[in-house]
């Protein structure tokens, strides 16, 4: 039926740059970026440290991780969740944590077991068993031999398996008068840019069906230039599929997600890297948290159920009686799935620019009611209670008006009415969701309004005591 549900672009290029999956384990994420192995002012037993450098647009936690020589040193990382190095942040560990003893370096983790032979050695930092990086250093031959000085990354980027790519720092005195900079950048980098700044990602068209391509765009800023922006994408909870994102003008990339099947669920989010080889993930832990949408081919079944144009009672409960702020209407979940109704829009139709915007996060489950007062402070009822600014669009009409729940510019459902409006009670369907519209007195019905619960019986009033409560009982 669609052999594109098997696409794919790019996969294994750029699967190198972005990585997916536990992106914390990805080798290159935290690199070695100084190294202390014998310091002058205190001894080695005291002076020795390790810097390491996050290099992604995201916070990384080191807790479980290893820090040793790749051999018989080894030492767990037990930090208590402060074990976490900030984006584009630094992370020291060394020998012993007391400032007054180990020459003045303020240490975010100290460790045991692990000591920095002043000749070759070697630093390798693992989780869970997968190198994410490692430095060996010859006592001089190709990287530096310092003593009384740190061994410097000249860049956060280059090759720090590479003697050459490292320097000895002799102008950054640091507390008992050794020189280096521990947790900071390194003398050479000079100033460092950030990661990229990855904002308004969102997909169009909002609720696709079976036979839409998908489109995804993103902002992607940064202080140099943007080298790989990728999208990933799965359908069903499978695995990441990566399309390439390329720029459409100004700071904006856009990537495509091919038409899929009417019940697909698919997930995704935005991966950048920048020229100085710093990643961000838009949402930042991503693939923990992604962005996502549903394919459908069918509108879904979300009705309005019970719209009261003329209240004649404090139907809201707030102690007020108001014309507008006691107006309401209730929608109602008909079908057998929850629905998002993030950013639908419910008012009257002839108030453009002023409907209600369901909030994000906002989803309804199957036989739920959810209830949109003009305003006040509606407490009292179960469920999902909304309030408009004072009145819903610019106000129900007595004598005839058209309501319109609209999602991303579809009309989902609608109820129009005349002179019926002005009943002193509600317009309701029975049954719910799918029946003809009537009026509480037409039915039998022992109320007037009842706004979070079933037209097809029962009081919503029973439970409250006030005389106004009582009267709506019989006033019918």
């Amino acid at each position: 039926m669609r052999e594109f549900r098997e696409w794919m672009g790019c996969v294994l290029i750029l699967g190198a740059v972005c990585a997916g999956g536990a992106r914390a384990a990805s080798p290159g994420d935290v690199v070695i970026t100084e190294i202390m192995q014998n310091p002058a002012a205190v001894s080695d037993a005291n002076g020795e440290w390790i810097e390491l450098y996050n290099s992604t647009g995201a916070p990384i936690d080191l807790e479980g991780w290893t820090i040793g020589d790749g051999a018989a040193e080894s030492h767990t990382i037990q930090a208590g969740g402060s074990g976490v190095i900030p984006a584009s942040g630094f992370f020291v560990m060394g020998r012993f944590s007391d400032v007054t003893q180990n020459g003045g370096v303020a240490l975010d983790y100290p460790y045991a077991s692990v000591t920095l032979g002043n000749g070759a050695d070697a630093v390798v930092l693992r989780e869970s068993g997968v190198t994410i990086d490692s430095v060996g250093y010859d006592d001089g031959v190709t990287f530096p031999d310092p003593s009384g000085a740190s061994m410097e990354l000249v860049d956060p980027a280059a090759d720090n398996t590479v003697g050459g790519n490292w320097e000895e720092n002799v102008t950054d005195p640091y507390g008992a008068g050794d020189y280096g900079t521990p947790g900071a950048a390194n003398h050479a980098w000079g100033a460092i840019g950030g990661p990229p700044a990855i904002s308004l990602v969102a997909h169009f068209p909002l609720f696709p069906s079976s036979f839409d391509s998908v489109a995804v765009n993103a902002q992607i800023v940064d202080d140099g230039s943007i080298t790989v922006a990728s999208l990933y994408y799965r359908v069903g909870g499978g695995a990441f599929q990566i399309v390439p994102m390329t720029p459409v003008g100004g700071d904006f990339f856009e990537a495509w997600v091919p038409p899929l099947f009417d019940g697909d669920v698919v997930e995704y989010y935005v991966c950048a890297t920048d020229d100085e080889s710093l990643v961000s993930y838009d949402p930042s832990d991503a693939p923990g948290t992604t962005h996502g949408y549903s394919v459908q081919d069918a509108l879904p079944a979300i009705a309005i159920n019970e719209v009261t144009a003329d209240p004649f009672d404090d139907v809201n409960e707030d102690g007020v009686d108001h014309s507008y702020e006691d107006e309401f209407i209730e929608i109602y979940n008909a079908g057998a799935v929850t629905v998002d109704i993030s950013g639908w829009l419910l008012s009257d139709d002839d108030s453009p620019g002023a409907e209600f915007a369901f909030p994000a996060g906002t989803s309804i489950a199957p036989g739920e009611f959810i209830t949109l007062f003009g305003g006040g402070a509606p407490t009292i009822f179960p469920g999902q209670v909304f309030t408009d600014d004072g009145r819903i669009g610019n106000g129900l009409s007595n004598t005839g008006d058209t309501v319109t729940l609209v999602r991303a510019g579809v009309l989902i459902d609608e109820f129009t009415w005349g002179t019926e409006g002005n009943m002193n009670e509600s317009m309701i369907r029975v049954p719910d969701g799918t029946g003809p519209w009537t009026r509480p007195s037409q039915e039998g019905r022992p109320w007037s309004f009842s706004p979070q619960a079933t037209n097809g019986g029962g009081s919503t009033r029973t439970s409250q005591t006030s005389w106004s409560a009582v009267k709506s009982l019989f006033l019918d």
